[in-house]
């Protein structure tokens, strides 16, 4: 007899024990997919092992074999062990991460069909005036601008199916534009500096699996680097994964690739729809693309015999999986792929995080440091502006310090392009009442509600809860009292306009970037110099090239540094730094404007020298005398539920489950209501572990029932 383990997609966590029948005992092999009965029902699976005995009498016979080999080759196999161990999540949950939701489901892609006109441009346009008001007009109007499927119309079938029989649209099976088939102008390999030169000299040299970590100032030519890296490996006929921080920065990193290699390229994200991730995991797995470019979650990709894993913005949060288990971090999920397929991994910055540059440090890591521009570029001029003085000034509120209207009419005199950086989505930040200080809160998290003019709506950036803006203030009834504080993109957009008519503004954030393809399209029209001035949240500063980019503006430089968080300088610098990088990447010279209320903070000055060793030595000693990472590793145990006396209770008896089996050099902390401590009306409790290894703490993690484990936290607040 033939046994095999399996993990079930649902319900129970551990592994289960199930005969292998006769006929397909030559075939099960782990990883494979199944369907097992459990009780009254059939369940999809994971085969885990394969094995002769079994501890369970008579166990039942598997039921059918979904697929016919495995769906994960060894390296993806022993990576999600691994991943379950060391995150203390259920293998089960793991699984979820390698295996695409067309296998694990076993759906198949529903076909995409796109609309376009029937008509001529001319006479279209001609037909919207009298139908003006109508849906269908509506449909006209959105076909003008190019094809695109029905979701893209944003209406309802009536109309679309009214213009189809009046022929005025068609309607046709067709394949989703991407960019990665699109045909660009070749680019030839660019002449490396000295210092370019010696860091892939290097690379190339180190045989087998090591950590490299390229610490390069902004526009030092990292990128040229990884292609060059790239096309070695791929003349060794091995495969490439590239990981960026933001689905935003797929549309450029991809327009370099293309202009580059002729190999196929598979993109990987969340946008992608069940098709095109089903498209791309076959090119994958079979060997037809050799590269992919992709978010977090491309590190899991079926790529075929991997030599090269490159994390791009290594520093950058949004690798951190933090909403659900597994908490997985993809910059170390891609060091540890990197180990298990004897590959390299390039982790490259202009501010690592404090933990890669202390692994360098140690001898982890290999340290390669850019110190100046690749092209004759000089870095930035930075100017900090205090706003005190400004309002002072002004005789009240302004976004806009005199200094940076001054360089803001003078880019646009001249046809040069600004970036704008306000981290703060929306019109208003919230509405509170003059009278009682009461705030509209969303009903179903504690946060403020935000203003969105755009919809005239106020909206929750936790849950997307939206309401009509009230009347009177809900606490105290008062109808005249009721204001709004705190300003967003939204309001600089409009505020901008007011002060420079005819400006062309392009605002990215959350709200602006919805759509599928909208990043792509946002950073075509910025690119192609549709707009003077591009505005938006932390997503314009992570490693965008716009060549006519020569001022860049900060409106509120010190906003995160109120955060009560351990982590809240390190990512304000890295965040300045990064915007302030986008300035004068070309011939022309590059000036920043810091606005802040205060111009004497440590952390602003030494981002204004973008002075990344002075602020790394005085980061790393307080953290040190606090005991922070790198110098332990941080855990967080979060309950939740919809009672909150009932799950502060379970916090605490999990808090003394903990700390009655707490190993040595461990340091447990009490429990406390989250930053936020009510989202999508869960109210949540959680609590810190520190500890100096994680080994001695997985087996007690792994038995904790009824919360989530967060190894290696990047907060303490959140």
């Amino acid at each position: 007899m033939q046994f095999v383990a399996v993990v079930l997609d649902q319900n129970l966590k551990k592994p289960l024990d199930y005969a292998v029948p006769l006929e397909w005992q030559d075939k099960v092999q782990v990883g494979m997919r199944v369907e097992v009965p459990l009780r009254s029902s059939v369940i999809k699976a994971t085969i885990v092992a394969v094995k002769q005995t079994s501890e369970v009498q008579s166990p039942k016979p598997i039921a059918r074999l979904i697929t016919n080999d495995s769906a994960l080759s060894e390296p993806l196999w022993k990576l999600a062990n691994w991943m379950a161990n060391y995150y203390c999540a259920p293998l089960q949950r793991t699984m979820k991460c390698f295996i695409p939701p067309n296998l694990r489901k076993e759906v198949q892609p529903k076909k995409e069909y796109f609309f376009s006109l029937a008509l001529s441009k001319d006479k279209a346009a001609e037909m919207i005036p009298p139908l003006r008001g109508k849906p269908i007009a509506l449909v006209l109007e959105k076909l003008l601008e190019g094809p695109c499927s029905f979701k893209e119309l944003g209406v309802s079938r009536s109309p679309v199916e009214t213009a189809l029989k009046k022929k005025w649209i068609r309607k046709e099976e067709k394949k989703p534009f991407d960019l990665s088939e699109e045909e660009f102008f070749p680019t030839k390999t660019k002449i490396l500096t000295e210092e370019q030169k010696v860091c892939l000299d290097k690379i190339l040299t180190s045989k087998g699996f090591g950590t490299h970590l390229i610490q390069g100032v902004t526009g030092s030519g990292k990128t040229e680097i990884y292609l060059q890296a790239i096309q070695a490996v791929l003349d060794q006929g091995k495969s490439a994964i590239m990981l960026v921080p933001e689905i935003a920065l797929t549309s450029q990193t991809i327009e370099r690739f293309r202009a580059r290699f002729a190999e196929k390229i598979a993109i990987w994200h969340h946008r992608r729809s069940l098709g095109e991730r089903t498209t791309a995991w076959e090119k994958l797995r079979s060997g037809q693309a050799q590269i992919v470019i992709g978010a977090r979650s491309a590190v899991f990709c079926p790529a075929q015999n991997v030599g090269l894993i490159i994390v791009d913005e290594e520093h950058d949060s949004s690798y951190k999986q933090s909403e659900e288990i597994p908490c997985y971090h993809g910059r170390d999920i891609a060091v540890m792929r990197g180990y298990l397929e004897n590959a390299t991994v390039l982790l490259g910055s202009a501010t690592p995080s404090l933990e890669s540059r202390y692994n360098a440090d140690i001898g982890k890591y290999v340290l390669h440091r850019l110190n100046t521009r690749a092209t004759s570029a000089s870095m930035p001029k930075i100017s900090i502006i205090d706003m005190k003085t400004t309002f002072e000034r002004n005789g009240g509120f302004t976004h806009f310090s005199q200094e940076l209207i001054e360089a803001l009419k003078e880019r646009i005199e001249v046809g040069e392009q600004t970036l704008l950086f306000l981290n703060r989505r929306g019109y208003h930040r919230l509405q509170i009442c003059a009278s009682c200080n009461a705030v509209i809160k969303c009903p179903h998290c504690d946060l403020g509600l935000t203003f969105h003019k755009s919809e005239n709506l106020l909206r929750c950036h936790l849950c997307d809860f939206k309401r009509e803006i009230p009347r009177e203030c809900p606490e105290c009834k008062a109808t005249e009292t009721l204001q709004f504080r705190g300003f967003g993109t939204e309001h600089v957009e409009r505020s901008l306009h007011a002060l420079l008519p005819g400006v062309r503004t392009l605002r990215m954030d959350r709200d602006t970037t919805g759509g599928k393809c909208s990043h792509e399209d946002m950073y075509k029209q910025f690119r192609a110099h549709k707009a003077d001035v591009l505005i938006g949240t932390q997503m314009i500063a992570k490693g965008f090239h716009f060549p006519a980019v020569t001022l860049v503006g900060v409106l509120n430089a010190d906003a995160a540094l109120s955060i009560p968080d351990f982590r809240s300088a390190e990512t304000v610098f890295q965040l300045i730094t990064q915007v302030a990088g986008r300035a004068g990447r070309s011939e022309l010279s590059g000036e920043v404007i810091l606005q802040t209320f205060l111009p004497d903070h440590p952390v602003l000055k030494l981002a204004s020298k973008q002075d990344y060793d002075a602020f790394y030595a005085k980061e790393l000693e307080e953290r040190r005398l606090f005991s922070f990472p790198p110098y332990c590793h941080l855990i967080k145990i979060t309950c939740s539920g919809e009672n909150a006396a009932i799950v502060e209770a379970e916090a605490a008896k999990l808090h003394a489950q903990v700390k009655a089996h707490l190993p040595p050099n461990t340091e447990l902390l009490p429990v406390l209501a989250a930053g936020h401590a009510k989202v999508k009306d869960q109210y949540r409790f959680q609590f810190i572990l520190k500890a100096a290894k994680i080994g001695p703490l997985q087996s007690l993690l792994q038995s904790l029932a009824n919360c989530k484990v967060d190894v290696d936290s990047l907060h303490t607040f959140f």
